[in-house]
């Protein structure tokens, strides 16, 4: 599987002879052949994670497709689009595609491409502020496990996760959590707001021991993985 680091959330896989875009906001799209068969997934409707312009693509791809959190109906285009909500499972071209409810808006996405299994987490983690009250930070710890037990065990190829700076101490609550408790081949942070010295935070922290040679360096936008 290749892997293509975009920006923010944004990455593109390439497997299965199939192209799949994940919360594209800004940052360069790679040149792609006009025939690709692509397909272009959006989490949710923040202006971080979804931008319209997603949808120009079309005169360019002949072949494209969308799946959309369904907190994006409003700006969907009619045709090429699946609208998907929580908690959902269905098939689109032999793709298996599974929704987990995010812990902010919109959804999480696992999707299955023939052998491989594709996790992206979308806004779905384990938020906990300092400034928030402690009730709060409750419910959102009990809204992320719920959600994680859902796919506890789960043996997943690779995970597109948020390991965002702006939590301070717990970071890579979220992330450790995942790791721990699903089988996860690679791991790649996101939604760092471009603060690439996290990822070796977190590879350096002693409590990503078990799982840090999973965890993949992600230094620059279009940097390339082949996983």
């Amino acid at each position: 599987m290749k892997i293509t680091y975009l920006e923010h959330s944004g990455y593109m896989a390439e497997v299965e002879g199939r192209i799949l875009v994940f919360d594209y906001y800004k940052g360069t799209l790679p040149k792609l052949p006009e025939k690709a068969k692509i397909y272009v997934f959006a989490s949710h409707v923040h202006s971080d994670h979804f931008n319209k312009q997603i949808f120009d693509w079309q005169g360019r791809y002949t072949d494209i497709h969308y799946i959309l959190s369904d907190d994006i109906k409003a700006d969907a285009p009619e045709g090429r689009c699946t609208l998907i909500g929580p908690c959902r499972e269905i098939t689109l071209d032999g793709m298996e595609i599974r929704t987990l409810k995010s812990t902010d808006e919109g959804v999480a996405f696992l999707v299955r491409v023939g052998e491989q299994v594709i996790y992206h987490a979308g806004d779905l983690n384990w938020w906990h502020w300092e400034e928030e009250s402690a009730e709060y930070n409750e419910m959102m710890r009990c809204r992320f496990l719920h959600e994680m037990e859902k796919i506890e065990g789960e043996a997943i190829d690779v995970a597109f996760l948020p390991l965002d700076p702006r939590q301070e101490e717990q970071y890579a609550w979220g992330f450790d959590y995942f790791m721990r408790h699903t089988r996860t081949g690679c791991a790649f942070p996101m939604h760092f707001w471009g603060q690439y010295e996290i990822c070796d935070r977190l590879r350096n922290d002693a409590l990503s021991e078990p799982y840090r040679e999973r965890v993949m360096r992600v230094m620059k936008q279009q940097q390339v993985f082949e996983v």
